[in-house]
């Protein structure tokens, strides 16, 4: 087998029936799942005559979601998935590629898909998809079952996030969910433009193509609402850490107000200059404490009645 090739299978039959000899052209009613970089491959799928420009689209090394057709017989699906290899970044995310070439399949990727090799082991259990059509129809649920698996614990920590602080945590979901959005928003423009092609050979599938749009939309109608959660919980934090500050800088002013007469009278008798009253009489500093304190009585008297306390 090609080096490059990582499983072919046969669906030209009723039962798919996977490779085990050498690959050494593309035939009709095949399935063939590639190593993107390994080497090779690239000869390989100009030896298939596959046109130029399609095969500089299967193997891009940066590419966003989207749908190609080059002829009736030729597309290009490009789709991103969740990346749960050990070792990475969850949202930094996985590319399938998956090219539909004279009725047979070729797809690419640079890392596992854990939808794709979930749908291999169905394969080589008897179960799975039957036809091509069923086998793309197959992989682009793999993709978004597997973001919704990864989504599920988002809500949940959503609604813990009133339970206590949890700033750090909050700022890493949300970075996350901006680059989930990135790509998974023009993933649904996928869908919807393989609807509207209405190509021939997915004609028995436009209902399950309508479910994976379905599907896609309610994701990212779902990280949409996420992201606004995490928004409006920060901005009701902020709004608690704004009243904690204002209340606790009003409340330092009016002691400051308060304090302020006392402060004056004692830094005016504190001058050390002749002529200051009551030097010489020893019942002059209780007397004056005494003033200062009728002093601060009034004017918490007054701020009460003025209700700035």
């Amino acid at each position: 087998m090609t080096a490059s090739i990582i499983t072919s299978w046969d669906f030209s039959s009723s039962t798919p029936v996977k490779h085990d000899t050498p690959i050494e052209k593309v035939r009709e009613g095949n399935w063939y799942h590639c190593q993107r970089d390994a080497p090779g491959l690239r000869e390989w799928l100009e030896k298939a005559t596959i046109p130029t420009e399609v095969v500089d689209s299967l193997l891009a090394d940066d590419t966003r979601p989207r749908f190609e057709r080059f002829s009736d017989d030729c597309i290009l699906i490009i789709l991103r998935g969740i990346n749960l290899n050990e070792g990475s970044d969850p949202d930094d995310m996985l590319s399938l590629r998956i090219l539909w070439y004279k009725d047979a399949i070729i797809s690419t990727r640079k890392v596992p898909s854990k939808g794709v090799s979930q749908m291999i082991k169905q394969l080589e259990a008897g179960m799975g998809p039957k036809t091509l059509p069923d086998l793309l129809i197959s992989m682009a649920n793999g993709i978004n079952s597997v973001i919704e698996d990864f989504l599920d614990p988002v809500e949940d920590f959503i609604d813990e996030l009133d339970n206590g602080e949890q700033e750090k945590p909050v700022k890493a979901t949300y970075s996350r969910l901006l680059r989930l959005r990135r790509y998974l928003k023009p993933q649904a423009y996928v869908f919807q433009d393989l609807l509207d092609s209405e190509l021939p050979f997915l004609a028995s599938q436009r209902n399950h193509l309508k479910n994976c749009l379905d599907t896609t939309a309610r994701i990212n109608e779902s990280i949409e609402f996420y992201l606004d959660q995490i928004d409006l919980y920060v901005a009701n934090w902020n709004q608690q850490q704004a009243e904690v500050m204002n209340r606790n800088t009003y409340l330092f002013s009016v002691i400051a107000g308060i304090f302020l007469p006392a402060g004056f009278f004692t830094g005016l008798l504190g001058v050390n200059i002749g002529g200051i009253p009551g030097t010489q009489d020893p019942i002059a500093f209780p007397l004056f404490c005494i003033a200062l304190l009728v002093v601060v009585a009034i004017e918490v008297v007054i701020l009460k009645r003025l209700r700035f306390i």
